[in-house]
């Protein structure tokens, strides 16, 4: 050991700790992802490729999320997904829809009366799940750009909630967790951090 160079053992020291660290931030991340998973275990996000993500980024497993892309509220009922989480009969169903909503409905009228016969239908087959349903979150000026309908979401999300004060459902107001720098290049989808953060504030309402 006394022949050994000093700076040289320093450096491996170093890199042994480096490592070390390297393992102890991935095990937090693991254990991180495991408490989100376990929490969640008994609960279903229902919705379009923006909850879809989660799933995607490896927040949550796919036997919480039932979402595709491009869904709405008649494609989603039509392809099964109501019926799949029905199946499911989880203690809590998160319903996320509206964004292509605003793009197929002409008045929000039309969307709260089809939103509406989905919720009776699940607290038909599942009466002890409690039902929450979550903002459509805005998009940016350059998606409203491309797709001018995006620019009634307020009036959708207004009705949303006027709809679940109607049905004594917990609105969730999920806009103070959108951050621009948070938008994908279309500025309709969200980088990985949203996402967690969109599953931590679901926790935090329900109490999960």
């Amino acid at each position: 050991m006394e022949e050994k160079d000093v700076v040289e053992s320093e450096e491996q020291i170093n890199l042994v700790q480096s490592s070390l660290q390297g393992v102890n931030i991935n095990q937090d991340n693991y254990n991180e992802k495991a408490n989100l998973i376990n929490k969640f275990s008994n609960s279903v996000i229902l919705g379009d490729s923006r909850a879809e993500s989660i799933v995607s980024y490896e927040i949550l497993n796919n036997s919480s999320v039932v979402a595709y892309k491009g869904r709405n509220l008649i494609s989603a009922q039509k392809s099964g997904d109501i019926n799949k989480a029905i199946n499911l009969a989880p203690k809590n169903i998160f319903l996320t829809y509206g964004l292509n909503d605003v793009q197929v409905y002409g008045n929000t009228s039309d969307f709260i009366k089809e939103y509406e016969k989905i919720i009776k239908d699940i607290q038909m087959q599942l009466p002890n799940t409690k039902i929450y349903v979550n903002s459509i979150f805005r998009v940016n000026s350059k998606a409203i750009s491309k797709s001018p309908a995006l620019e009634n979401v307020p009036q959708f999300n207004a009705a949303i909630m006027d709809m679940c004060n109607k049905l004594g459902l917990v609105y969730i107001d999920a806009s103070s967790i959108v951050d621009d720098s948070l938008y994908e290049g279309d500025g309709i989808h969200f980088k990985p951090e949203f996402n967690k953060r969109w599953v931590e504030l679901l926790i935090q309402v329900v109490n999960l």
